[in-house]
């Protein structure tokens, strides 16, 4: 059957497309049924165009009197003639079915031919093999004919094993075996994509990542739906792929930027076992994690694993801006659904846009994801058990941390001690994943050792880390923005946004990145550029943290342009960088205080001040209320004190009233803005898409 199904597919080939040679091998022209003379002949060889003459060939291309001469018995010639126009309405049947399967998003998908272009810049990996970094000329029809082609080729088979599931499904006399192919993934695996939290320490990981996992389906049914997810050794065997950059050993941090702006770098796929990625992330990184596990169906769960197989002999043209993580693996998604997750207005893609369109999709025959597990990193599952802990415990844990001297721990009783020796073991093994020297591991095993002396526990087990709802869930992370006062109407644009005000975002972290702002001066009548920011980010950590040995120092970085508020001039690029403390109450409400220091183009070059806030948030609602003093050598101090009241109309939208007050102290030296006392209020529709 399959030989036939090849027969009739190749015979398409010269009707539709003749002009293309290279689809003309040896193969496929031992296949191809001869219809050059389509003219009928009498018995004694002159044309005749009446349908009762016999044909010179039968339907099946042997000489007829060949065929008398061996004595076959010969059809009436009514038969031959409707056989003959059969097999060219069957062909023509075929070809206009294989030119739609070439049309069809799931084919084009699992090309990644999007847009009229190739995107795989491999030289291997299309049968068709079009010239590298140049795609344009790339077919997708003849890429599915030279696929057909490879039907009985078992190494091709095997390196394209989700093109012909794809194909023995919408094709099933083609009937690919994938049951010889030993290499190939389990295609019954679970899969799931995770979210990986952002990480200002790095550039490269402010906007968070993704990850994609497989793994078999849990067999406890109550575990699908748990919120907060303990690993197991299995589980951390399970597979994942990772899509990055290729970056040489030693690359700078100046050359990784540019090459990574302006795709100088490939990309791809890699698989490597999910424990790995962990102590990457959770470990290493101190990074929380969500796993999205994806509602598929059995085909579509096929297909998918198979995909991921294929993907990965691919490389691809990387963007940090666009093509980055997110993007490749929510391409990959569009697979299996009619998500959209990448097609977005602008040349950006951050990893939170795929996880919004997968909490907002709605096919209308159920959600794409079946659970949502949280999977705290090895720093919040310490800080979070370690409050758990009673007083007593927690004193004693921390002198043992300060002076790593053992003996306190015997004015404990046996449960307690037991207790204590396993936060310390865990405790000494998120130490070493930084600092991993031999007076670590010393310290490590002496804990171990005085543990396996007592009986078994599960009390530190016990002690749960509470749920942390997915970043996702809050707005998404490019914003436009108006503000209205009675002085200036003001537009802004900002590419990547994560306001420590806004919901379901961290408190105590600030990310912005690529922000500008027009400013029309109600009174001149004309519009300015008031601001671009290249780049702010801050984080405040807790000097409340009960922990002995947490991280204490806050800070924060801002560069850009601006109006300079000492001199009047416009756009006077400018960086500052700032060291303080913090302090969190609670969940909903922290304060922190910095030093700042700014150097900039304007006179003296530097300027240097203070900076303290406050903020707080709860549900929809929330406040800052911030305080400024900037001193410039040889010009009177500037303050400004503002405050944000928000209110969060919807998901993707909020309300904001700003209040400022500005003060200049008068000073002898001082210029025509000297002794300016101003307070402004105004408000601002902020929407997130």
């Amino acid at each position: 059957m399959q030989k036939i199904f090849l027969c009739v597919a190749c015979l398409a080939v010269p009707t539709v497309y003749a002009a293309e040679p290279y689809l003309m091998n040896s193969v496929m022209d031992s296949i191809i049924v001869e219809e050059k003379d389509n003219s009928l002949f009498t018995h004694d060889g002159n044309a005749d165009n009446n349908e009762t003459s016999e044909p010179r060939m039968l339907a099946n291309g042997q000489d007829i009197s060949l065929a008398k001469e061996q004595g076959m018995q010969m059809p009436s010639d009514k038969t031959i003639i409707e056989e003959k126009r059969q097999l060219s309405k069957n062909t023509a049947t075929t070809s206009a079915k294989l030119k739609a399967l070439s049309k069809h998003s799931q084919w084009q998908h699992l090309l990644f031919y999007k847009n009229g272009k190739a995107e795989v810049i491999s030289p291997d990996f299309y049968l068709t093999n079009p010239k590298p970094r140049s795609k344009r000329n790339f077919d997708p029809y003849a890429e599915l004919m030279a696929t057909i082609e490879q039907a009985s080729n078992e190494s091709v088979v095997c390196k394209y094993p989700a093109r012909y599931l794809w194909l023995n499904h919408h094709l099933p006399e083609l009937n690919s075996n994938l049951k010889d192919c030993p290499l190939l993934p389990d295609p019954n695996q679970e899969i799931s994509l995770i979210l990986v939290s952002n990480y200002l320490k790095n550039p490269a990981s402010s906007f968070g990542h993704v990850l994609v996992k497989t793994s078999m389906a849990a067999e406890a049914e109550d575990s699908m739906s748990e919120e907060v997810k303990v690993l197991s050794s299995e589980d951390l065997l399970n597979n994942s792929y990772n899509f990055g950059a290729r970056i040489p050993a030693n690359e700078n941090g100046a050359m990784y930027a540019i090459k990574g702006l302006f795709g100088l770098y490939d990309a791809g796929f890699s698989e490597t076992e999910f424990f790995k990625q962990d102590a990457v992330y959770s470990k290493n990184e101190q990074r929380d994690m969500w796993e999205y596990v994806l509602n598929l169906e059995a085909f579509e769960t096929q297909l998918l694993n198979y995909h991921l197989y294929e993907a990965k002999s691919a490389r691809f043209d990387y963007y940090f801006i666009k093509q980055n993580c997110g993007y490749r693996s929510g391409e990959i998604l569009e697979l299996i659904s009619d998500v959209k997750t990448t097609e977005r207005i602008g040349p950006w893609y951050a990893p939170d846009y795929i996880f919004d369109q997968l909490l907002e999709h709605d096919s209308g025959t159920g959600s794409l994801v079946s659970s949502v597990r949280y999977l705290p990193s090895e720093q919040t599952q310490l800080r979070e058990k370690f409050v758990q802990l009673s007083k007593p415990i927690q004193n004693i844990v921390n002198e043992v941390i300060r002076t790593e001297n053992t003996a306190p721990l015997a004015t404990l009783n046996t449960d307690d001690r037991a207790l204590a020796l396993d936060f310390l073991i865990l405790h000494r093994t998120y130490k070493i994943s930084h600092d991993n020297t031999p007076e670590q591991l010393a310290f490590k095993n002496e804990l171990l050792s005085q543990r396996f002396a007592l009986p078994a526990s599960d009390g530190l087990a016990k002690l749960a880390v509470p749920n942390k709802a997915s970043p996702a869930l809050s707005n998404k992370t490019t914003q436009t923005k108006v503000i209205l006062s009675n002085e200036r109407a003001q537009v802004g644009l900002s590419l990547f946004v994560k306001d420590p005000l806004n919901a379901y975002t961290d408190i105590d972290k600030r990310f912005e990145a690529v922000q500008a702002s027009l400013g029309y001066d109600f009174d001149d009548s004309k519009w300015t550029l008031t601001d671009f920011v290249f780049l702010d980010m801050q984080q405040i950590e807790n000097l409340r943290q009960p922990l002995s040995g947490e991280p204490k120092l806050s800070w924060q970085l801002k560069t850009g342009a601006r109006t300079d508020l000492f001199t009047g001039s416009n756009h006077s690029p400018y960086a500052q960088a700032g060291m303080g403390a913090g302090a969190k109450f609670g969940k909903h409400m922290l304060g922190y205080g910095m030093v700042n220091a700014t150097v900039h183009d304007q006179d003296r070059h530097a300027d240097i001040g203070v900076e303290f806030g406050l903020r707080a948030k709860r549900d929809t609602q929330s406040a800052e209320l911030s305080y400024s003093a900037s001193k410039r050598e040889g010009r009177a101090s500037i303050t400004l004190t503002k405050l944000t009241l928000r209110q969060q109309l919807s998901k993707n939208n909020d309300a904001r009233i700003i209040v400022t007050h500005s003060n200049i102290e008068t000073h002898a030296n001082y210029d025509a803005l000297s002794g300016l006392d101003n307070t402004n209020a105004s408000i601002s529709w902020h929407h997130y898409w």
